[in-house]
């Protein structure tokens, strides 16, 4: 018996030491991030709803900094695959017969989407120069009709539903339309590449063609005389370079590759002249690039970084404009006399608009998760040709339909 408790005490032992060791060193990796955190927090409006916010925030700095994090994501992720499981952490990652991921939920049918339908409109009422085309540009979403499959028992979330309703509404209401679901199938990509695996994103060939077929649609519906040889559109004219199996995208970041395997990533540029200036900020940070589409529209930094494939850093589609930022200007230096467009956008159109730059004077983008100020009154300053909105199907949520403060 006196053995008995002996054993026991040595083990409780060891796991208090375990348990005092993990938690100094998670400390020690989130007492910077946390000291930040509550530096930046203003704490002038303090309500239940600031006050909340700033424990989410908190909750969040302690989980993104967790002793070891990505040994035990890894760990986790080969064990579900190891035992052939179709979704991982309770159905947050799921794969597809093909082995690609996706992000879903149970749902019963499409989302409703008359709200935000009623804020497209407001939008279009709000512009003041009726010369401005509003235009909603819809993505693909990743699971593809008449292509993509489930297994048994995975759930489907309907955004392909919901955007077929979102796009109903808004053209009742004499909203102009370009899908980009429209030809997917057709477009000579192979269906297995049009999305990154491992990432909610479509590829960047898959974007460069939708780029290409909105220069398309523009030319035929505005009768524009945008890039009129093809110069622009051809993809001889571009530098396609491929890394092999470098890219962990978002999913992976979150299930681990040794559950979700790695993608090819293909960086695209121009082998012809460019020259631009780039303008980004969000919130106090900004960023000033200007030279070639490869110099100023691309940052190297996910291609030489020698950090974990799992750390932001290493997000290499988020390498186009830097990734999200709340407002974006690129100036086309070479041709001074093109249209000017603005995005009202999410991460979809970051090569997207980038391409785009090649055929007009200025691009605006802008991310209403985080730009601060009235959209619809930065709608009305710039002043443009077109005003283009593009959400994914699964971003069509009154989060990202927030134009008007």
């Amino acid at each position: 018996m006196k053995r008995l408790f002996i054993k026991k005490g040595i083990t409780a032992l060891i796991f208090i030491i375990f348990l005092m060791f993990f938690s100094y060193q998670n400390i020690k990796i989130s007492s910077g991030p946390l000291v930040s955190t509550l530096k930046e927090f203003d704490y002038s409006n303090l309500n239940f709803e600031t006050i909340k916010d700033l424990i989410n925030k908190i909750d969040s700095v302690i989980n993104e900094n967790v002793y070891k994090k990505n040994e035990y994501i890894g760990l986790y992720g080969l064990t579900q695959n190891l035992m052939g499981k179709n979704e991982e952490s309770n159905f947050e990652v799921v794969k597809d017969t093909n082995g690609s991921l996706h992000y879903t939920y149970f749902a019963e049918g499409p989302n409703p989407v008359n709200e935000i339908v009623n804020e497209m409109n407001t939008l279009k009422i709000n512009i003041k120069n009726k010369e401005t085309k509003l235009i909603y540009l819809m993505p693909p979403d990743k699971y593809i009709k008449g292509y993509t499959e489930f297994p048994k028992g995975i759930p489907y979330n309907f955004a392909n539903e919901t955007a077929d309703n979102f796009i109903k509404g808004i053209k009742d209401k004499g909203i102009d339309t370009i899908d980009f679901r429209d030809g997917l199938l057709d477009n000579g990509i192979p269906k297995e590449d049009l999305f990154f695996k491992t990432d909610h994103h479509w590829k960047i060939e898959t974007s460069f063609w939708a780029y290409t077929k909105l220069v398309d649609e523009l030319n035929y519906k505005y009768n524009l005389n945008l890039d009129e040889d093809g110069f622009y559109r051809n993809k001889d004219n571009y530098n396609f370079i491929k890394y092999k199996n470098s890219y962990a995208g978002s999913m992976a970041r979150k299930a681990s590759i040794y559950y979700s395997g790695v993608d090819d990533f293909t960086l695209i540029y121009p082998k012809f002249d460019t020259n631009f200036e780039f303008m980004s900020q969000t919130k106090d940070r900004i960023v000033n690039l200007q030279g070639r589409f490869e110099d100023s529209l691309v940052s190297t930094m996910p291609f030489n970084s020698q950090k974990s494939p799992y750390d932001l850093e290493k997000d290499m589609y988020s390498s186009y404009l830097t990734g999200n930022q709340g407002f974006t200007h690129i100036k086309n230096k070479n041709n001074p006399k093109g249209i000017k467009v603005l995005l009202i956008k999410d991460s979809f159109s970051l090569p997207l608009a980038a391409f785009l730059s090649n055929v007009c004077s200025d691009v605006y983008l802008v991310d209403p998760r985080y730009y601060d100020d009235d959209i619809t009154d930065l709608t009305n300053k710039l002043n443009t040709d077109f005003v283009f909105v593009t959400f994914s199907p699964p971003d069509l949520t009154r989060e990202f339909f927030n134009f008007k403060n």
